[in-house]
């Protein structure tokens, strides 16, 4: 056989392969979620002619291909091998760093999203004159531990954004919660504040946070906790989104109350799923692929906690997944607590303030997630 008709063969299983893999991807069921990554996937995307004039629509189709492509996860990990043989040191927007970190790339929010998102905002509090309102942006690992970070990598500067966002959100009344002081002042050998294989912050780190929260939404903080470890094997979305295996597994730890007169028990009801429990920590989910799903368990549309507290105060909070470590100690200081996440919550936000007695709201974001999402918008201002 000689070289021509090699090539021809060749570049004919090449084309065969590509429409095998087109035709497999057109009779595949698209994933909604994934829990390697533990992110929302990217559905298919309807074309609009405004979507296409602003290019939306290019923007969220490509993410779709990329989203669901065909054994997508087993090609990131032979890509990731590859990489690690080579000593790269990034992959899929995943770094490897100084103690065994892995850090996410920081997340820059476009001029349009954050004239978007501060008018949402604005409106949402006119709207609500009476009510407290305050909002917390937490930093990124990638932010608080910058000095772990491989020294030719250079990010981008996330406290610029969040200076320049907060400077907007108290221009509208909303008080925000700046936590980076305390988080700086604790990072030291002794505190582990971000998971090492895991883009949520630690209970540690959380608790901290807290601490700050207290402080600015003049809560009380008589309740005493103990801090537990409940794994030591747990190994997050980082490590399962950037298909790196070296690094440090990290301890997974839950702070249990002091059980005695200050301490009242909450009752905790998922709407979605229409369970009730008293218990914060679901721990049978320890040995699960989301092992952090201990702390509420998966990411619920809309739930109740409701706690005999001598406050009549009642929180609306309005989340992502970095709020779920503290929400059992924000329990012990509201009456009731209405817990709302954006990205899966499609009702009006204002027929339930109005039927729960809202008195305060709390925004509590990590702020790669916040900079790149628009739900809180849609859902405050729809």
């Amino acid at each position: 056989m000689n070289k021509k008709s090699t090539n021809s063969i060749l570049g004919l299983c090449f084309i065969a392969i590509l429409a095998g893999v087109f035709i497999c991807n057109l009779f595949t069921s698209d994933k909604t979620f994934s829990e390697e990554e533990n992110r929302v996937l990217q559905e298919k995307p309807q074309l609009t002619l405004h979507s296409y004039i602003e290019g939306r629509y290019e923007k969220k189709l490509e993410s779709y291909v990329n989203d669901q492509f065909l054994a997508r996860n087993a090609f990131i990990k032979v890509k990731t091998a590859s990489d690690v043989t080579c000593g790269k040191l990034e992959s899929n927007g995943v770094y490897r760093c100084k103690d065994n970190y892995l850090m996410e790339s920081i997340a820059e929010p476009t001029e349009h999203w954050m004239k978007n998102t501060v008018a949402s905002l604005n409106q949402f509090k006119r709207q609500h004159k009476k009510l407290n309102m305050y909002f917390l942006l937490a930093p990124n690992a990638a932010n608080i531990l910058e000095e772990r970070l491989p020294v030719t990598v250079k990010m981008a500067d996330q406290n610029q954004y969040m200076d320049q966002f907060y400077k907007e959100v108290k221009d509208c009344g909303i008080q925000p919660i700046d936590i980076r002081k305390i988080l700086r002042k604790h990072n030291d050998e002794e505190s582990q504040l971000y998971y090492r294989t895991d883009h949520h912050w630690t209970t540690d780190g959380a608790f901290l946070a807290y601490k700050k929260v207290v402080s600015a939404m003049k809560l009380k903080d008589n309740v005493e906790y103990k801090r537990y470890v409940v794994k030591n094997d747990f190994r997050g979305t980082l490590a399962s989104k950037s298909g790196f295996t070296n690094g440090k597994n990290d301890p997974l730890t839950i702070y249990m109350p002091n059980k005695d007169k200050d301490y009242r028990n909450s009752v905790i009801y998922y709407a979605d799923t229409k369970t009730k429990t008293t218990e914060f920590y679901q721990l049978e989910n320890l040995d699960t692929k989301d092992a952090y799903t201990v702390f509420g368990g998966s990411n619920h549309p809309l739930y109740t906690i409701k706690t005999p507290t001598a406050s009549d105060r009642r929180l609306l909070l309005v989340k992502d997944s970095y709020a779920n470590s503290m929400i059992p100690f924000l329990a012990q200081n509201f009456r009731e607590i209405i817990v709302v996440d954006p990205r899966y919550f499609y009702d009006d936000i204002d027929d339930i303030m109005k039927a729960e007695g809202v008195t305060d709201v709390m925004f509590l974001y990590n702020a790669n997630t916040f900079f790149n999402d628009n739900s809180l918008e849609m859902m405050i201002t729809a």
